[in-house]
């Protein structure tokens, strides 16, 4: 190789390889726990006889890796690290799909008392995915997305992403008909059209000793059955059990792989380090380079941030919008007055034709002018004078605003977040939402959430709010409010299992199920075309009520805890009652409820009120009916 190589940044293909080579060597494993990881993913523990605990380490669009340490585990567990564990604690590991040449991870669990396997899979490609499939179902996924092709979301038949050719299996004379159809280089060709990807397509050129930068085509023939037999010898080297190889430049980690690398064999300042396998190396290398999750303090700083910078580029369009407009108006009065007399003649031969309240459009000195008719062309220039005088004062306060906020950007971070406050704001001085008639919440993901308060209500937020895009979730109980999960707005992220499961914990809690002292319940969402008051035949559908049609996706063991807090929506405080991870990502976790003894709400309500100092009737518009059981956070 001529060129320097590149760092390593993402799984490839023959990493993936390695760790089910790896998983293989397991044995049938038995799924003990699943746990978050602190800066995003999850860590799968099982136990296998004879090599005990193993903890299978995933994050989404960089690595996974088997390991008999693995990393700290977050202090709580998400919705669906619950569900994982739900669908998948104490199956057997029965198989682990062969990847080819894509970055999937796909092993089928299983239990003696189910006949059908639950399929958990691992994307590592992209972004990265993780999906638990049965019977050709979705039942959870991290990340629900649409494609054109595929449709990733709870309760969808799974269809594969799109698969591409298997370099390990291709013959001499498939690698030659790839290579001669390339209109581009060694390395390109190598990477995209054999799916080797960048570092491996790298590795191969620097071990056949190949000039990169070499158009493939023109040698194709001689090149195939070379290539192929290279193949097979890195295939053979990963093994079954594969090593790990670390790879440092100038002290900085720029790779880790199951084999012995060579193109930074020859690299001034490179150095090697060996570790048991190839698992131990990957985490070492890529836990480098995985940044912990934002805080919801820097989340919020940044939100504040990006709000002021969009604000500064609307108000530096508007300045330049008002600038242009002030130019073109005196232009047109300073032509009035450049060709009067030319004005003049043009308003006398059209006071005899045409409509006398109709302006006079004409082209004066190439600059286009309106005349009215019956008044001077003085007077027409100074109508224009007067609105350029007018658009100059929004001028001068737009470049005022825009200067204002230009200062609040070069302020350090802390002046551009938004405040929370521990007391209640005044009412007063607060802008009213739309949801705030509704019982309502905002999700960790940052989506409006809006539940009925009776009858009356549950009928409105279906009728006027439940759009195409919006989700509808309801607790499965009878007399249930509806709840509806607003679509994000153009250009966010999609919302995810996440908002839906924190949707269904809070349709329970404002159920029959908290007065009854329920520790969890069960919800389910639907999409907008599924909910009607059309009943069938003979069937009365009460105020309040819907009739839902087709499959419900169903949220199991909700727990029926609520967390009573303070968000930050829009730059306002606001108090609410929601899942404590939502409250948590967007504000501050005063309290925590759980049903409890009804006798005792009064004093409960009195002492939180005095507590917080929140006003009681605000307080009674948050919680639930029933009972009160309060902890601290």
């Amino acid at each position: 190789m001529t060129s320097q190589p590149t760092p390593k940044d993402r799984f490839t293909a023959l990493d993936t390889l390695a760790v089910v080579r790896e998983l293989r060597a397991l044995g049938p494993a038995h799924l003990d726990k699943v746990f978050d990881l602190p800066a995003g993913g999850w860590s799968i523990v099982v136990r296998a006889a004879g090599t005990g605990r193993r903890e299978l380490v995933f994050v989404p669009g960089r690595y996974a890796a088997l390991l008999t340490e693995g990393p700290q585990h977050a202090e709580e567990l998400s919705p669906l690290a619950k569900e994982l564990r739900r669908l998948l604690t104490g199956a057997t590991l029965r198989r682990v799909a062969e990847p080819g040449g894509e970055r999937i991870l796909q092993l089928a669990w299983g239990r003696a008392a189910e006949p059908s396997e639950i399929l958990l899979i691992l994307e590592i490609f992209g972004s990265g995915n993780l999906l638990v499939v049965r019977e050709g179902k979705i039942l959870a996924v991290a990340r629900p997305r649409r494609w054109a092709h595929r449709t990733v979301r709870p309760g969808s038949e799974y269809v594969p992403p799109p698969v591409r050719s298997d370099p390990w299996t291709l013959g001499i004379a498939e690698i030659a008909s790839e290579l001669e159809r390339s209109r581009t280089d060694l390395a390109s060709t190598l990477a995209a059209r054999l799916a080797l990807g960048g570092p491996v397509a790298e590795e191969l050129i620097a071990r056949l000793g190949w000039n990169p930068s070499e158009a493939a085509a023109p040698r194709s023939s001689e090149f195939a059955p070379r290539l192929h037999a290279e193949l097979a010898r890195l295939v053979a080297e990963v093994g079954d059990h594969p090593t790990g190889h670390l790879y440092f430049h100038d002290a900085t980690p720029v790779d880790a792989t199951p084999y012995s690398s060579g193109r930074w064999r020859e690299v001034a300042g490179a150095t090697e380090a060996d570790r048991a396998t190839f698992s131990e190396a990957a985490h070492e290398y890529f836990a480098t380079m995985i940044r912990p999750l934002p805080t919801p303090e820097d989340s919020a700083a940044t939100q504040a941030r990006e709000s002021l910078e969009r604000l500064a580029a609307q108000q530096r369009a508007a300045v330049s919008e008002l600038a242009e407009t002030i130019a073109a108006l005196k232009g047109r009065a300073e032509a009035i007055y450049a060709h009067y007399a030319e004005a003049e003649a043009a308003l006398a031969r059209s006071s005899s034709t045409g409509d006398s309240d109709a302006p006079l459009e004409l082209e004066l000195g190439g600059t286009k002018v309106s005349l009215r008719r019956g008044q001077s062309p003085r007077a027409s220039a100074q109508e224009v004078f007067e609105e350029a005088k007018r658009a100059q004062a929004k001028l001068a306060g737009a470049r005022g605003a825009l200067a204002e906020t230009e200062s609040r950007l070069a302020r350090p971070g802390a002046e551009a977040r938004p405040t929370v406050r521990r007391s209640m704001p005044t009412p007063g001085r607060q802008r009213v939402h739309w949801f705030e008639k509704y019982r309502w919440f905002v999700s960790s993901e940052g989506a409006v959430v809006v539940g009925g308060r009776d009858a009356s209500t549950n009928d409105l937020i279906v009728k006027r709010h439940l759009k195409d895009g919006d989700v509808y979730v309801h607790a499965d109980l009878h007399g249930a409010a509806s709840v509806v999960v607003k679509h994000p707005a153009a250009g966010a992220a999609e919302l995810t299992d996440t908002t839906l499961r924190e949707a269904g914990q809070w349709a329970v809690a404002y159920s029959k199920a908290w007065r009854a002292g329920l520790a969890s319940a069960s919800a389910f969402w639907v999409t907008p075309d599924q909910v009607s008051k059309s009943s069938e035949s003979g069937e009365f559908v009460a105020r309040g009520a819907w009739v839902i049609r087709g499959t419900k996706n169903v949220l199991r063991d909700l727990p029926l805890e609520l967390a009573l807090g303070t968000i930050s929506y829009e730059s306002e405080t606001r108090w609410t009652a929601a899942p404590p991870p939502a409250v948590r990502r967007l504000g501050e976790v005063r309290v925590l409820l759980t049903p409890g003894e009804e006798r005792d709400r009064s004093e409960v309500e009195r002492t939180l009120a005095r507590d917080l100092s929140v006003p009681r009737p605000l307080l009674q518009s948050l919680l639930p009916a029933g009972g009160l059981s309060v902890r601290r956070p």
